[in-house]
């Protein structure tokens, strides 16, 4: 019987291949979309930790409509430039520093088009200096307000150089502005993330990127020695008031992660859908399979109680 079982399954080797072949794509579906999205959450993690790194406390504007990742980029209001001050004079504030930080800056490279983005955002900022994080790579930071400088994975995707006369879009019609500086990030990394970056002098990248002057997105706080972001953080929003949020680096970074995290169950579902419609049909074919397999084993077993008698007269 054993033998005739193992010779049954031998003369159909295609039918039990495609049978065990169905469960392991339908197995591998699963299990690579569970893989993928968590692989991509803690490259979120990592990407905003080391992005928020250099800031112990941050402020910013409360927006006046809540959305999710899913729903649109959230836009909070800009911060006047007043408010640093007030920032400031917080017990245990060593620095406040105004920044300016927005998407849609777009460098229009050597070959005259636009410097295209397949996910990660096109940054505008003001300059601010060097510190443990960025490097300059070659020049300075931009002095004028027709100078800019940019990461060097927008240096080296739109081929240009210190000196070279580049074109940038933003909410203004293009401009011309001559590259004065190249940065890169700490462990020889040309971005974070892939994020497209061009830095402006202060008054240029308050009038091109957020439409007025006198105004920053955030207000980036680092505490004097002796004290914890956390105390400092709470004396601030005392000092502020409900209109805004302050929040710690690590906060700021969480949050920031669990927005696109969100997106990402999304996509999960996504993949979970394609998963179970893969399991559905390979359980309709091993059914089906097994089903034929199970007549043509009653058949063959019948024969072989009819062969078996007639042999033994």
């Amino acid at each position: 019987m054993l033998r005739a079982t193992l010779k049954s399954l031998l003369g159909r080797k295609l039918r039990l291949v495609l049978s065990g072949l169905a469960v392991v794509l339908g197995v591998m579906f699963v299990a690579g979309a569970f893989v993928v999205t968590d692989t991509l959450g803690r490259s979120f993690d990592a990407l905003f930790a080391d992005g928020f790194s250099q800031t112990d406390v941050a402020v910013d504007a409360k927006p006046k409509v809540a959305l999710s990742e899913m729903d649109g980029e959230q836009i909070a209001a800009p911060l006047p430039a007043g408010l640093i001050n007030d920032v400031k004079a917080v017990d245990g504030v060593a620095t406040a520093t105004g920044i300016v930080n927005a998407d849609g800056a777009r460098v229009i490279g050597s070959d005259g088009k636009v410097l295209t983005s397949y996910g990660p955002p096109r940054l505008g900022s003001n300059w601010v200096g060097e510190d443990d994080l960025l490097k300059l790579r070659e020049g300075r930071g931009p002095a004028k307000d027709d100078e800019i400088a940019v990461n060097a994975a927008v240096a080296k995707a739109a081929g240009l150089h210190v000196g070279d006369h580049v074109g940038v879009l933003t909410l203004e019609p293009k401009k011309t502005f001559t590259l004065v500086g190249v940065w890169g990030y700490s462990g020889n990394r040309d971005s974070i993330g892939g994020v497209q970056e061009v830095a402006f002098t202060t008054p240029a990248a308050q009038r091109l990127m957020l439409g007025r002057s006198g105004a920053f997105s955030q207000i980036a706080v680092k505490v004097k020695d002796g004290q914890t972001p956390e105390s400092v953080r709470d004396r601030i929003a005392t000092a502020l008031g409900p209109d805004y949020q302050v929040r710690t680096g690590e906060q700021l970074a969480a949050d920031s992660s669990a927005d696109l995290k969100q997106a990402l169950g999304f996509f999960n579902k996504i993949l979970l859908g394609f998963a179970g419609v893969a399991l559905f049909v390979g359980i309709f074919l091993i059914l089906n399979t097994f089903s034929i397999i199970v007549a043509q084993r009653t058949r063959e077993l019948a024969l072989m109680r009819a062969w078996v008698p007639a042999a033994g007269r």
